[in-house]
């Protein structure tokens, strides 16, 4: 894997007046030569994601990233370069910008603080892109994938 600038994990400018910034982390790891990817299903809607939250003043997108990954999956590991891109939400009147980080896993929890809101399941790296079709994270998942990959 090609390894990137590390990035500080910046964001770009943004015109709206309430705004916020999240961290999310593409888990991955290698299993006998092939590609796997955890996702976890959101807590309300149950649909398959990645785990992201906001990235608290003081803290930085990698360091959210990985905090997020062993809260919501219970999964550790490195953050791989700097964010592989962005994309952006709104909820609730907020407009959240996401920064997304690779995270290459190098331990799983058998028990981890969300199991008992989130489901976590590894997946090809083409079932993972089936599953996030259609969502926002989509497109920035797809290009984490290529940079994997090289």
């Amino acid at each position: 894997m090609k390894k990137r600038d590390s990035g500080a994990g910046t964001f770009p400018p943004h015109p709206a007046r309430e705004t916020a910034q999240q961290a999310a982390a593409i888990l991955f790891r290698h299993v006998d030569g092939e590609l796997n990817i955890c996702l976890i299903t959101t807590m309300t809607a149950r649909r398959w994601s990645i785990p992201k939250g906001l990235i608290e003043t003081g803290h930085t997108a990698a360091g959210t990233a990985r905090k997020e990954a062993r809260e919501e999956a219970g999964v550790h590991g490195r953050v791989v370069g700097g964010p592989v891109g962005y994309y952006g939400i709104t909820k609730a009147g907020i407009r959240y910008t996401v920064a997304i980080n690779l995270l290459q896993v190098e331990q799983i929890d058998a028990e981890w603080e969300e199991q008992d809101v989130r489901d976590r399941q590894w997946v090809t790296a083409d079932v993972a892109t089936t599953l996030l079709e259609g969502r926002p994270v989509a497109a920035v998942f797809r290009r984490g994938l290529q940079q994997i990959a090289t």
